[in-house]
């Protein structure tokens, strides 16, 4: 018996074949989604019908050559969405989590943006690309689509597509990613939207449990979507509370579980389900800071010797090799990206002499400062009472092809970095969430013990 996960991010989709017995993922298909096309300056949008296209595809894929799959389960890109009418058909596009009308200057209040205005008038932080913020605008600027009867997220939305239903229902971890969401009472703040001008009739159902969301043509259970950042932690760790999640690809996060309403200021809360949400610590810059220094070398090489050295990730990794685990004293702000809350705010090195100003020290100094950007994400993670910290799992290409990157960050916690089996967490995940939905597993935890990791 096997469960499927599908992944829809921004530039793939990504679908997995899990023995639901083993955890053992049998097939893996990821297609390119080539679904975006060109709108306004301001805009980033996808044809949901062209994802359809690409899900359906991979959900077919698999149910031809697997004949005993027993659930499909869902995930993707947060905070975006797409309009459907009453009959469950989208019309409009995917306004994608990239999309930046909401940073458009807002006309009615000089130097302000529309989330600004949208944050001040319901008391909640609303970013550009979430998905009311989205709808702000083009409610202000008569940009809804006529027929319009809900909102919902692209992963969601494939639930509709693959079960014919005509309403959306989202799961609180998507329903809280588009914003205005009360994480304590698990609900929309209705009131507050009505303070914006905004109709709450236009949010979709949404549900604090793991369920279903209906069955395909085929009788084939569908569970409610989950949000890709939950989906990946589900994916990835064995138990939510005590477990600490890092993940390095082009950005960073570092994630662990708990069972209850904390309000974070420095890190994020995340709803996963009634009474279990993660804290979420998020670095812009991530792996992207290790690259920057690749380009670096690459660039001065080729500035000398007039030559294309070519990438020089092995190089460095020969460097480090050599070194050993040696530290350095150069200590490097890696926050080149800026933050979420500071986004001019840039990087920057310190306690540089002529002792360390060498290459070695600069490798050493940039993965010293991706690990401490997270680690201090942490600190105040502990602030709030979360767990001890028993297991420290790793995912993502920067962790995983980078053992001194693990090293540090074994030594900043003091536990051994164990690595997932699986590199799709987030399709993973979402594959458990379906199982757990259709009573397979009679909970996420349960499900979550299939998980394995590199040479447990």
């Amino acid at each position: 018996m096997y469960a499927v996960g599908i992944d829809i991010g921004t530039t793939t989709v990504c679908g997995v074949l899990l023995d639901a017995a083993t955890g053992k993922v049998e097939a893996v298909k990821t297609l390119d989604n080539d679904s975006a096309f060109r709108g306004e300056a301001y805009e980033d949008l996808q044809n949901p019908e062209r994802i359809w296209e690409l899900v359906g595809g991979i959900y077919r894929g698999f149910l031809s050559e697997h004949s005993d799959i027993s659930c499909v389960g869902l995930t993707g890109q947060m905070h975006g969405v797409l309009y459907t009418d009453r009959e469950g058909k989208a019309v409009s596009p995917l306004f994608t989590w990239q999309d930046e009308r909401g940073n458009e200057p807002y006309p009615e209040e000089e130097g302000k943006t529309y989330a600004e205005v949208l944050s001040e008038l319901t008391g909640y932080p609303m970013a550009t690309g979430f998905g009311l913020t989205t709808h702000f605008y083009n409610l202000k600027n008569h940009l809804v689509p006529e027929g319009a009867a809900s909102i919902c997220t692209i992963h969601d939305y494939m639930g509709m597509k693959l079960t014919g239903r005509k309403a959306p229902c989202l799961s609180v971890s998507d329903g809280a990613s588009i914003g205005c969401f009360h994480l304590e009472k698990m609900e929309y703040d209705r009131e507050a939207l009505k303070n914006a001008g905004i109709e709450p009739e236009i949010l979709p159902e949404c549900v604090a449990d793991c369920s279903l969301l209906g069955e395909t043509a085929e009788g084939i259970p569908v569970s409610t979507g989950i949000g890709d950042n939950q989906a990946s932690v589900l994916g990835s760790v064995k138990e939510l509370e005590g477990s600490v999640l890092v993940n390095v690809g082009t950005a960073s996060q570092i994630s662990t579980g708990l069972t209850r309403y904390v309000k974070a200021e420095k890190t994020e809360l995340r709803a996963i389900s009634r009474d279990q949400y993660i804290l979420v610590g998020a670095g812009l810059c991530g792996g992207r800071a290790y690259a920057a220094l690749e380009r670096f070398f690459r660039r001065t090489a080729e500035l000398m010797t007039g030559k294309d050295p070519g990438k020089l990730y092995g190089a460095m990794d020969r460097i480090l090799k050599e070194r050993g685990m040696k530290g350095t004293t150069l200590k490097v702000d890696t926050r080149f990206c800026g933050t979420r809350r500071e986004p001019e705010r840039r990087g920057g090195i310190a306690n540089l002499g002529l002792e360390n100003f060498t290459p070695e020290d600069f490798i050493m100094g940039i993965l010293d400062g991706m690990a401490e950007e997270l680690h201090t994400f942490y600190r105040e993670m502990e602030k709030l009472g979360v767990s001890r910290a028993k297991y420290l799992i790793g995912s993502g290409n920067g962790l995983r092809m980078n053992p001194w990157l693990q090293r540090i960050f074994e030594e900043r916690f003091g536990l051994s970095m164990q690595i997932p089996v699986h590199k799709e967490e987030a399709a993973y995940g979402a594959a458990l969430w379906a199982l757990t939905a259709a009573g397979v597993y009679s909970s996420v935890g349960e499900a979550q013990q299939l998980i394995s990791y590199v040479g447990g």
